[in-house]
């Protein structure tokens, strides 16, 4: 959470609360905080609406108490929904608790990859049974269309530097995939072109 983002007019800084994505997930990651009323109430609920709806295998709420739930890759690989979803009731409890100690008000909520259904959810936008929906019709949809095997990478290259590689190395199906920062690129991608790179 950052307090030193200046106002509009120059005045008092204003508040924004960041909902990280992927990187969210750590097995146990809310352990010593599963006993906060807010905190035990997302892990019930995602754990709840996701049986209900179906699709996973592994609960939320194990995956975030027990320290020895499978690592952030192997959940990847073996239930890519259940990932997600862990990662979205992490940042959504956190969040929760965060905005409970919160002394400034917080003027804005904003998510970075799949942290941007969870600030949608703290800031009210949809409930925490929407969001577990949308990622079980995100999850269908993927599973649905078949894609190869692909992945992302993250580099160190500026985009044209990683513009440069791809064109070099004779990737064609590798694509620029985001911009994080000038000295930092991402690109996605065929597995067997990613390991190339």
């Amino acid at each position: 959470m950052r307090n030193d983002v200046p106002a509009p007019t120059g005045g008092t800084p204003r508040t924004v609360l960041m909902c990280p994505g992927q990187g969210a997930y750590l097995p146990g990651a809310l352990r010593h905080l599963s006993g906060v009323p807010s905190v035990s109430r997302v892990l019930r609920t995602v754990d709840a609406r996701s049986t209900a709806l179906g699709s996973t295998r592994t609960p939320v709420g194990r995956l975030l108490t027990d320290s020895a739930a499978p690592d952030p890759d192997l959940l990847v690989r073996t239930d890519p929904l259940a990932f997600d979803l862990a990662t979205y009731a992490a940042v959504v409890a956190c969040a929760t608790v965060l905005l409970d100690l919160a002394a400034p008000p917080v003027h804005a909520v904003l998510g970075h990859s799949v942290g941007d259904l969870a600030a949608l959810t703290v800031a009210g936008v949809v409930t925490l049974e929407q969001g577990v929906r949308l990622l079980h019709v995100r999850d269908r949809l993927l599973r649905d269309a078949a894609l190869p095997a692909a992945g992302l990478l993250a580099t160190d290259l500026t985009a044209e530097q990683a513009a440069d590689l791809l064109r070099a190395e004779g990737l064609p199906q590798m694509r620029i995939a985001a911009r994080n920062a000038p000295g930092q690129t991402v690109l996605a991608g065929p597995d067997d072109q990613l390991a190339a790179v």
